[in-house]
């Protein structure tokens, strides 16, 4: 299974990769990983819990960095970053105590949700950082590489300095999401005998329900859309596009990827655990009862809206069911088949230190302090959870 990290000690470690702007002045900026800013990382995480080491200040998450050896005891510096891509800038003012210490500043980065909802590919910009010590002030333009919240970072690598990012995968299933209550309210038409809210269910129960969940998508028309999601492949930097569920949604098409997350988020919205399981070139999902203590089950979102499947023997789930579309059935069956088999054959990579192999378990991500993006950006405008679904796009 992966082994995640909050987004502190990710951050921590891209930071030893990569060598901050310096100049011969008495500050340096350092953007991570190597001079690209991907919002995703602040708008899935929330704030950062006290830190018990006092050369660290501010409430951000490292993103931007500028870093400054303290001249006297009681240094005072005051920090202000400004860019359209921000709702307002980033400052911070601080004492920093102690002379011949190296203090990191790390301000609150509050993105302009909005700007970055239309970013559809990575864009060179700077950054307006104006720092100011004891009163003497100066600015500096600091280039960047901004990419879009549609594309996740999730390995990167500098020589033996390895960072596994894979968890920031689970930032894009949102089991608030208006797309899945728009789901689960068709499944609950459709189905109303099943117990979408019940606890202590079987593995049949919970096979039942995530076939409601997939008789939606295929009656809606969703189909599997058979791209490479793939941005970098290496050799420092490994990152996908991730299309969100409103997306999804609206075209009506969803990559391996894609797919498996939406189904992921609302089986997490009735409880149902899941994992994204990311194989080279491909992802599938799993998911298990509430007990966890049964072997998963393994998802094909390939096989969504397939036609002309061979027959198979009548699923053992389907009693629960008064009634289903059969040929929702028949590709849900024949995912479940393929799933299993897929995982199977690679099954061994993920006893190898390889980034294309990633388990990456959504309560555990939760337990880790992961956040939907949805939540992340509505922390980031100051507004309720609510408030950023419905202005989702």
């Amino acid at each position: 299974m992966l082994s995640l990290q909050t987004l502190a000690r990710a951050t921590l470690l891209c930071l030893a990769l990569v060598a901050p702007s310096a100049r011969a002045l008495d500050f340096s900026i350092a953007i991570t990983p190597d001079d690209a800013l991907y919002p995703v990382f602040d708008l899935s995480q929330g704030r950062p819990a006290a830190r018990a080491e006092t050369t660290i200040v501010g409430a951000g998450t490292g993103l931007v960095q500028i870093e400054r050896v303290a001249a006297r005891d009681g240094e005072r510096v005051a920090l202000a970053i400004r860019s359209p891509w921000l709702a307002q800038a980033a400052s911070l003012d601080a004492t920093l105590p102690r002379a011949g210490e190296r203090y990191r500043l790390r301000p609150a980065l509050e993105w302009n949700t909005a700007a970055l909802a239309r970013l559809a590919a990575p864009q060179a910009i700077a950054l307006d950082v104006e720092f100011a010590v004891d009163g003497t002030t100066e600015r500096r333009s600091q280039p960047a590489r901004l990419h879009p919240l549609g594309e996740a970072l999730y390995y990167v690598r500098a020589g033996n300095a390895e960072v596994d990012l894979g968890w920031i995968f689970a930032a894009y299933a949102d089991p608030s999401s208006r797309i899945v209550d728009a789901i689960l309210d068709a499944a609950r038409e459709r189905h109303p005998d099943l117990a979408f809210d019940a606890r202590g269910r079987s593995r049949a129960d919970t096979l039942a329900l995530a076939f409601a969940i997939w008789e939606v998508l295929e009656r809606h028309g969703l189909r599997y859309a058979d791209e490479d999601p793939g941005v970098a492949r290496g050799p420092t930097a490994w990152s996908q596009r991730v299309r969100l569920h409103e997306d999804v949604w609206r075209e009506r098409r969803a990559n391996c990827l894609d797919g498996s997350l939406l189904i992921a988020a609302a089986l997490e919205r009735i409880g149902v655990g899941s994992a994204l399981i990311l194989v080279p070139g491909h992802a599938l999902l799993a998911f298990h009862g509430e007990s966890g203590d049964d072997a998963p089950l393994f998802v094909e979102t390939t096989l969504l809206g397939k036609r002309s499947l061979p027959p198979r023997p009548r699923a053992s789930f389907a009693d629960r069911l008064a009634g289903f579309d059969p040929r929702a059935m028949d590709s849900f069956d024949a995912a479940l088949a393929a799933g299993r088999a897929r995982y199977a054959r690679e099954s061994a990579g993920f006893r190898r230190r390889n980034p294309d192999y990633q388990w990456i378990d959504l309560p555990t991500a939760r337990a880790y302090g992961i956040i939907p993006l949805a939540a992340g950006a509505a922390a980031s405008a100051g507004a309720a959870p609510g408030a950023a679904r419905r202005t989702s796009r």
